[in-house]
Formats: structure tokens, sequence, C-alpha cells
């Protein structure tokens, strides 16, 4: 009997999940920012900040930057001065500078990301106007830590849908599709951080242009990405010379995208789109029970207007970040396969046409 418990307790121990390789938070520097950039002489820059759990340390965020030649090497660098390993695994935002972005082939950089399954994909992609330093060294005394401060800053901006939300693994996607391009948030420090819209990239990952908070509802919506809030303010015509305007604001109900594509020489994208508004401020007196119709009308204009304008903007530099190409492969495939390797040259030449369909369903709880 004896001897049965014996064997009992020794096989037990093979299934018991094994801590040999456990380590301690106190030993471990986990890189919750990254950073990536260019110095004058375009030596490659990284920069990390990381939290303190030391309880005899003053400051509970380290930062530090190193000239590296890839990320890899500049663990290396990192742990030379850092007190304990330093760890990707926990990384949430990942800055890069203008600089770099529009330097050929950066992308190569984030090769030991994909690679290297101990680091995580999730982290937000962030273009920085300036230099990374200046927003990796910045320390708001009214504000919680940084890693903190920037990851909420971009969930929040990204519910209200005045910044995308990329992350390292969606940037990867966008990168290898042939039928769109990429973005990612951007941001900028003057006396404060802020963010300043989202950064349009090309099919190299190279920088184009940035788009301002109010477009970026626009491109949202062109992508059929209709997670969130979109509150609009906007200045409406309403009388037929268009001299005089009105400041308007509304929240959307609903909104429904449908675009059709057809070959003719050259594509034809036609996008309709429906929105069911709400009015949330109106600085101008008007009947709207009496008149809807017209402050329809007005806003639809409006709308149409904004909408060609940043498709224009867009195809001037020959990018497509809507992902009219997944239509065109989808649709019209003998002819995508043709301009596959060419996309973005093919969509600055196509016509985009844009129909905005407006319906008031609620103009608050006065009249």
């Amino acid at each position: 009997m004896k001897r049965k418990i014996l064997y009992c307790l020794f096989f037990s121990f093979f299934l018991i999940t094994g801590c040999a390789d456990q380590i301690n938070v106190e030993d471990v520097t986990l890189s919750l920012i990254l950073g990536l950039d260019l110095d004058e002489d375009n030596h490659l820059m990284v920069y990390m900040a990381s939290p303190v759990f030391n309880k005899e340390a003053p400051m509970k965020e380290e930062k530090i930057a190193v000239k590296a030649y890839t990320i890899r090497n500049s663990r290396e660098l990192f742990d030379t001065t850092v007190m304990a390993l330093t760890s990707g695994t926990k990384t949430q935002v990942f800055l890069l500078g203008k600089r770099l972005l529009k330097q050929k082939d950066w992308t190569k950089y984030l090769d030991p990301f994909y690679r290297d399954p101990k680091n995580t994909v999730t982290t937000r992609m962030v273009a920085v106007d300036g230099p990374v330093s200046d927003v990796i060294f910045f320390r708001p005394k009214d504000k919680p830590r940084l890693s903190l401060y920037l990851a909420n800053l971009i969930d929040t901006a990204y519910r209200r849908n005045i910044t995308v939300k990329t992350s390292l693994q969606e940037f990867h996607e966008q990168i290898i599709e042939k039928g769109m391009t990429a973005s990612i948030s951007e941001m900028k420090k003057n006396n404060k951080i802020m963010l300043t819209g989202t950064a349009l990239l090309d099919e190299k990952g190279l920088y184009k242009l940035t788009i301002k908070p109010h477009e970026n509802k626009l491109l949202r919506i062109l992508q059929n990405k209709k997670r969130g809030d979109f509150p609009f303010t906007i200045t409406v015509p309403l009388k037929p010379n268009g001299q005089e305007k009105h400041w308007l604001s509304f929240g959307t109900q609903s909104i429904k995208v449908k675009t059709k594509v057809r070959y003719d020489g050259h594509y034809i994208f036609d996008t309709n789109i429906k929105m069911r508004i709400v009015i949330t401020e109106m600085l101008f007196p008007f009947n709207v029970r009496k008149d809807a119709a017209k402050l329809e009308k007005s806003i639809q204009t409006k709308l149409k207007a904004d909408f060609e304008r940043l498709i224009k903007k867009t195809q001037t530099a020959k990018i497509d970040p809507f992902g009219y190409g997944l239509y065109a492969r989808a649709y019209t495939y003998p002819e995508w396969k043709k301009v596959q390797n060419q996309w973005n040259k093919a969509f600055s030449k196509a016509d985009v046409n844009v129909k905005v369909n407006v319906t008031i369903s609620g103009m608050g709880t006065i009249k």
C-alpha cells in the first residue's frame, strides 16, 4: 500500500507545471514604450521607457536612448545600463519619427517583432511629428506614467474616431496588402503632447501626408469602419449664394456605406453613404420641423465636398488608405491582376463618385 502511494506521488510530480524559468518582476525591465528615430547623421536611435519597481528609486519610470544598428542590437546596449533584463513582451506604444518614416526600407527594423514570439504584436503604432526624444523624455506633472498616458490618449481618440488605432500586427497586414495602404496615429509635442490626426503611408510604408482629426472620421467611414462615435461640427450654407454659413453639430445614429466598382478603361467607384443624424448644436434660428429637407440638403452638400476633397488628396499622393483596391480585386479580378503591383497608380486615375444621403431623426429636447 505504501509503495502504491509512493508511485502516485512520484508520477504526480511530472504533472505539476514547471516554474524553473520563472523570473521576478523586479528582475525585468519592461519596455512599455519603444521609439525609433534617426539622428542628424541618419544613425538609428532607439528609445525605451520602462517602469521602475524598486521602492528606493524616487523616479518610477526609466527612460534610455542608445545609438544602435538594429532593435535587437539595442537590447544588448540597454542591458548594459538598466538594472534588469530588457523584455519587449509588454510594449504598449511604438513611436516612429517622421525622419525615419521617410527613409527607404525602414520597415526592416520591425523584423524581430514578427520573428520572435516573445515580443508582442499588439503594440500601438504612432508617428511622431518631430524628434521622438521630445515625447519619450517628456515628464508631465499632471499626467500619469507616460506609457499609460499615451496608451489611454490613443484609445480615447480612437473611440471618437479622431485618429486610427493600428497595432503592429495590423500594420504588417496593411503593408503586405496590395489593395490598400497603411495608416497610423500621429502625435506632436509642443508644450504638451497632442494627437494631430493620422499619418498616411504608401505601399512601402513611407510617409506621404497627414490628415486632421475631422478628416479621419471621413476616412473611417469610407473604410466602412463604423465603430465608436462620429460627432461632426460643420458650417452649412442655407442660402443659394453660399456666402452666409452657420455652425452646426450633430452625432450619427447609424451609417451605411455601399461601394460598387466597374472598369471602363479605368476604374470607376460609386460610394453611397446613408446617415441618420441627431442635431446636438445649432447656432442659428431654423425651423427644423418645417424645413428639415433644406437643412439635410445643406449637410449633404458639405459632407460630399469634404469626402471628395479627401479622396482627391490621397489620389494626388498615390495612396489608397480606404481600401478601394479590395473592391477592385473582389469584383473585377481580371483587370485587377494587371494592375495589382501598381494599384496606387491605377487608383490615382480612378473616378470616385460619392453620394451622401442624410436623414435628421432628432433635434434634441427643444424645438
